[in-house]
């Protein structure tokens, strides 16, 4: 016999293990007997008016086929007069044969080995009444109405069968369903409860979950914002301010206490500093431009009246030679020599700002020579030709530098001095310090207010030191600094009660 079910064999097959010559003696295959035993089947064999005329591997009591659905039944034709009936003893049918045979012993027996439940139809009222099992009748009943197809979709498997009248169902769970929890819904559509309901939980869950998550970047947002955003907005605001020319700490109580930075908020202290020290340089700035301004508009005044106080004499005698006045030849002489001296000084103020904006703006070219600084010193004393003005120390070396651009510059030195004090020594030093030459200029007057010494060599300043009857461009010492800034040079001023010191320092690398 080929392998395999008995369900499987072919019809060739099973004539050929069937031995039906004598009809009162029909034999099978000893082959065939085993594998009814081994699938615990039963074979009958009928005749054409449907009797059934042998068995095999069944009870003694021959029954009715009328109670078998026809999945577990399987034919063959043998001749024209005989049929092969093979019943597969399936758990469900195996059951009912017994059920069909009223061995209520054995039936209960093997309902309790292969967990299977009896059931007892009410037809009228469309119930199950369960007479033997485990399975909840509810639960059965249900799938019995809406799945009467026993396809695999089901989660029981049914077997229905007739005894004395009366319908019977016996129930099995379905082992081989594809999905236990999908039902047929009356509107046609297919449905899980199990799942729609762990779908709906699970929504619930998430929603609930969701929001929980919700709150908490709620609340780390709010956190965020008042530890790491509320700096931050501050700092902009101060540079909003600053823009706006405001110039000063805003007084942010939340953010400082006691002038400092909250302790909260420390790690922001390097950028707190730097706009501290850039609101405090703008504040500084527009401090030193203001007073630049009023600087330059007071040097303007000044050298406005300057420039008028002398055109007005040089008008004024100039008039007078020209009039019919009988003037004798010593005044005319007297007024030339005046209208003389204050055309030298127009034209000294005027070499005074036309030099400062030739050396700011790199337009005057020097002439550099090499000369001893012992010498070229002692030669600008006698030129000066001051009883208070003497040499100390005279250096016995050589430094390149142009002498009549640097004479401008001792001369605004030495003049200021005697101009600014009453009578006062004045005496210019010189000497090595290591890689300078330094040429000092000191005297032993009253010295220079110290809040203006930071002013004295910019433009347009003229100190508040001054006599009635001084006069000047207020650009000496700036044209100085500017002459020797050209030399490569650094000049300084240090100040007090017993006098002033200016020092110049020139580069040892310009020597010969």
């Amino acid at each position: 016999m080929t392998s395999g079910t008995l369900q499987a064999q072919s019809t060739d097959t099973i004539q050929s293990l069937i031995d039906i010559s004598n009809e009162k003696n029909i034999t099978i295959q000893q082959e065939l007997s085993q594998a009814l035993k081994d699938q615990d089947g039963m074979l009958l064999i009928r005749n054409s008016h449907g009797d059934i005329i042998k068995s095999f591997n069944n009870h003694e009591k021959i029954h009715t086929l009328s109670w078998y659905y026809l999945q577990g039944v399987t034919t063959w034709s043998l001749t024209e007069q005989y049929q092969a009936v093979l019943i597969n003893r399936q758990p469900l049918v195996k059951a009912a044969e017994l059920f069909d045979l009223e061995e209520t012993v054995a039936l209960h027996r093997y309902m309790d080995e292969h967990n299977l439940s009896l059931f007892k139809q009410n037809m009228e009222k469309d119930k199950l009444i369960k007479l033997y099992g485990s399975f909840n009748t509810k639960d059965v009943e249900e799938n019995w109405f809406k799945d009467l197809n026993n396809d695999n979709f089901n989660k029981y498997v049914l077997q229905e069968t007739m005894h004395d009248d009366d319908y019977y169902l016996f129930v099995a769970e379905n082992q081989n369903a594809r999905d236990k929890r999908i039902i047929l819904a009356e509107n046609g559509i297919f449905m899980d409860k199990d799942y729609m309901a762990f779908a709906l939980n699970f929504l619930l869950w998430y929603l609930i979950y969701s929001s929980l998550i919700f709150g908490l970047i709620l609340a780390l947002a709010y956190y965020v914002s008042r530890n790491f955003a509320r700096p931050l907005i501050h700092f902009v605001d101060w540079l909003s301010q600053l823009s706006r020319g405001i110039y000063r700490v805003p007084d942010n109580k939340h953010i400082y206490r006691r002038d400092r930075m909250r302790r909260k908020y420390r790690m922001y202290t390097s950028v707190d500093e730097s706009i501290r020290e850039l609101t405090e340089k703008l504040d500084n700035d527009r401090t030193y431009q203001n007073r630049v301004a009023t600087l330059r508009d007071e040097w303007v005044s000044g050298i406005t009246h300057d420039f008028k106080t002398p055109l007005s004499s040089i008008y004024g005698y100039s008039k007078l030679l020209n009039s019919d006045l009988d003037i004798s030849c010593e005044d005319r002489q007297k007024f030339a020599e005046i209208i003389e001296d204050k055309a030298l000084y127009i034209d000294s103020l005027l070499k005074d700002l036309n030099m400062t904006y030739q050396l700011k703006n790199d337009h005057f070219e020097f002439n550099k020579q090499t000369v001893n600084v012992g010498e070229y010193i002692q030669q600008f004393i006698d030129s000066f030709n001051h009883p208070n003005l003497h040499a100390v120390n005279q250096l016995n070396q050589n430094v390149k530098l142009d002498k009549e651009r640097m004479n401008r510059v001792l001369m605004n030195i030495v003049s200021n001095a005697f101009v600014y004090n009453d009578d006062i020594e004045v005496w210019i030093n010189s000497f090595a310090d290591g890689n300078d030459i330094v040429i000092e200029i000191g005297d032993n007057g009253k010295g220079i207010p110290q809040e203006e010494i930071p002013y004295i060599f910019n433009r347009y300043y003229r100190g508040t030191n001054t006599t009635a009857n001084n006069e000047g461009s207020g650009l000496g010492l700036a044209v100085a600094k500017q002459i020797v800034e050209n030399h490569n040079g650094q000049i300084s001023v240090h100040s007090s009660i017993a006098g002033t010191k200016f020092q110049i320092r020139l580069p040892r690398e310009l020597n010969d």
